[in-house]
C-alpha cells in the first residue's frame, strides 16, 4: 500500500498536466478564431473605406473642376491692391476775375487761368475748395507662365468727374487712369497693350508736388497704346487726336477731330550714368480734320498735316535729395504739353492746317531737411511761336506763354503718412499782351495704402 502511493501521485500529475495542455490548446484556438474574425472585419472596413475614398475623390475632382472653371484668374496668379487717400484744401486768388471752368479749382490747369478782358482790367476773385478727388486705387495681377510673366493693372481716381456737386454728398464719379496688360517674354523685353502713360512722357522727371500735375512746361498724357520694350529702347504706336484753332466770325474757337488714319509714332531711349537716369524721346504724328458741319454725309473741307516732338528728361539722385529736369520742343506738341496749354495748330483762311512751334521746360529740386521733413522747389515755363494776324486772323487770342512756381514743405510723421503745404504761382500771357495770374496755398493730407 505504501509502494502504490508514488505511482498514484505520478498518475495524478500526468492527468493534471494533460488537462492543462488541453485547456491551453483550446484557448489558443479561441484566440486564433477571434483574430481571424477581427481580420475579416478589418478587411471589410478597408473595402468599405476604399469605396468611400473613391466617392470622395470623385467629389473632390468634380469640385476642383468647378473651382477651376469659376476661378477669376489662372492658378498661381499674384494679386496686389494699393493706392492712397488724399484730402486737398486749396485757397486761390485769381488776379483777373473768376475762371470760366471750375476744373482749375481742383488743380492748376494753365490754359484756364483767367486773363484780363479785351475791354480792360477785371476784379480779382478768391475761392476756397476742399476735396478728396485725387484719391486713387489700383489693382494688379502677375502670373508666371512658360512664355514669361504676364501682368495687368487697373487704376482709378475721381478727378475730372462729370457727376456730383458740392451741395450734399460730393459724390464724384471714378474714371480710368490705367488699364493694360504687359507680357515680359524675355529678360528686359516686354510688350504692353492698353492705356497708360504715353511713351513720350518720362514720369520719373515729374516733380513731387502737392498740385495734381504741377509744372506748366511738362509733358503729361495718358492714352491707349501698344508699346514694345527691349532694354533701354521703347517703340510705341499710340492713339491719335487732333485739336486745332479755328477762326469763325472773327473769334477764335477750337475743334477736336478724330479723322486721323495713322497713330502717333513714338520712340524713346532710357539711359543711366551713375546716379543720373535720363531719357530722350521723339514723336511723329498726323494732324487731320474733316469738316462736315453741313451734315455727316458731305465733306465741306478737310486737310492733313504732320508734326513732331522731342523730349529730354531725367532725374539725378543726390543722396536722398534729387534734381529733376525736362525740356520739350516740337511743331505740334499741342495736347502733349502742359495739359493741352496750346493746340496742335490752326486752320488758315484756305482751310489748310498749319502747325505751331512750341516748347516747355522744368527744373525741380527735392531736399530732405531731416528724415521726417522734405521740400520740393519747382520752376517751369512754356511758349509758342504763334502766327501773325495776317496768317491767322484770330492770332491775338492765342496763348503765348506760361510760367509756374511750386514750393512745398511736407511732414512725414509715420510710414506712408504725409501732411504738407504748398505755395503755387501760375502766369499766363496772350499773344496780344493781355495777362493773368493765380496765387494758391494748398494743404494736403495723404496716406498711401
Amino acid at each position: 500500500m505504501t509502494k502504490m502511493k508514488p505511482v498514484a501521485v505520478a498518475l495524478l500529475a500526468l492527468g493534471v498536466s494533460s488537462f492543462s495542455a488541453v485547456t491551453t490548446a483550446s484557448e489558443v484556438d479561441d484566440r486564433i478564431a477571434a483574430l481571424e474574425r477581427q481580420l475579416a472585419e478589418l478587411k471589410a472596413q478597408i473595402a468599405s473605406n476604399k469605396e468611400t475614398i473613391i466617392v470622395h475623390t470623385e467629389v473632390i475632382d468634380a469640385n476642383a473642376a468647378e473651382i477651376e472653371e469659376a476661378r477669376p484668374a489662372r492658378k498661381g496668379t499674384k494679386f496686389q491692391y494699393g493706392g492712397f487717400i488724399q484730402l486737398d484744401a486749396l485757397a486761390t486768388d485769381y488776379a483777373e476775375g473768376k475762371p470760366g471752368n471750375n476744373l482749375i479749382e481742383d488743380f492748376l490747369v494753365p490754359s484756364l487761368i483767367p486773363v484780363e478782358p479785351a475791354s480792360g482790367g477785371a476784379d480779382s476773385y478768391s475761392s476756397l475748395n476742399i476735396h478728396a478727388k485725387s484719391s486713387r486705387f489700383y489693382f494688379t495681377t502677375k502670373t508666371e507662365t512658360d512664355a514669361g510673366a504676364i501682368s495687368t493693372r487697373v487704376e482709378l481716381d475721381f478727378m475730372l468727374s462729370p457727376g456730383g456737386d458740392e451741395r450734399i454728398s460730393n459724390s464724384w464719379n471714378s474714371r480710368i487712369r490705367h488699364a493694360f496688360v504687359k507680357w515680359d517674354y524675355d529678360e528686359g523685353s516686354s510688350l504692353m497693350a492698353g492705356q497708360s502713360w504715353s511713351t513720350f512722357f518720362n514720369v520719373s522727371a515729374l516733380p513731387d508736388v502737392l498740385d495734381f500735375v504741377g509744372p506748366v512746361g511738362t509733358i503729361f498724357i495718358r492714352q491707349p497704346q501698344i508699346r514694345w520694350t527691349s532694354g533701354g529702347l521703347q517703340l510705341a504706336v499710340e492713339n491719335p487726336a487732333t485739336r486745332l484753332n479755328e477762326s469763325i466770325a472773327g473769334g477764335n474757337t477750337t475743334r477736336l477731330d478724330d479723322s486721323e488714319t495713322i497713330p502717333d509714332l513714338i520712340a524713346r531711349y532710357n539711359g543711366k550714368a551713375g546716379e543720373l537716369s535720363w531719357s530722350v524721346a521723339g514723336m511723329a504724328r498726323q494732324l487731320s480734320y474733316d469738316d462736315r458741319s453741313g451734315g455727316n454725309s458731305y465733306e465741306i473741307d478737310s486737310d492733313t498735316e504732320y508734326g513732331y516732338g522731342l523730349s529730354l528728361a531725367g532725374k539725378w539722385k543726390l543722396g536722398k535729395d534729387d534734381f529733376r529736369f525736362m525740356f520739350n520742343y516740337g511743331s505740334a506738341l499741342g495736347r502733349y504739353l502742359g495739359l493741352n496749354s496750346y493746340n496742335d495748330g490752326y486752320i488758315d483762311a484756305n482751310g489748310d492746317i498749319d502747325t505751331i512751334d512750341q516748347w516747355g521746360a522744368l527744373a525741380a529740386y527735392q531736399h530732405y531737411w531731416t528724415p521726417h521733413w522734405r521740400s520740393t522747389f519747382s520752376v517751369s515755363a512754356s511758349g509758342a511761336d504763334n502766327p501773325s494776324s495776317k496768317e491767322y486772323v484770330s492770332a491775338e487770342n492765342l496763348a503765348k506763354s506760361y510760367q509756374s512756381v511750386h514750393a512745398n514743405l511736407n511732414w512725414l510723421p509715420a510710414p506712408r503718412l504725409q501732411l504738407g503745404g504748398e505755395l503755387i504761382y501760375g502766369y499766363k500771357e496772350m499773344e496780344d499782351g493781355r495777362e493773368g495770374s493765380l496765387s494758391r496755398l494748398q494743404f494736403a493730407v495723404k496716406y498711401a495704402l
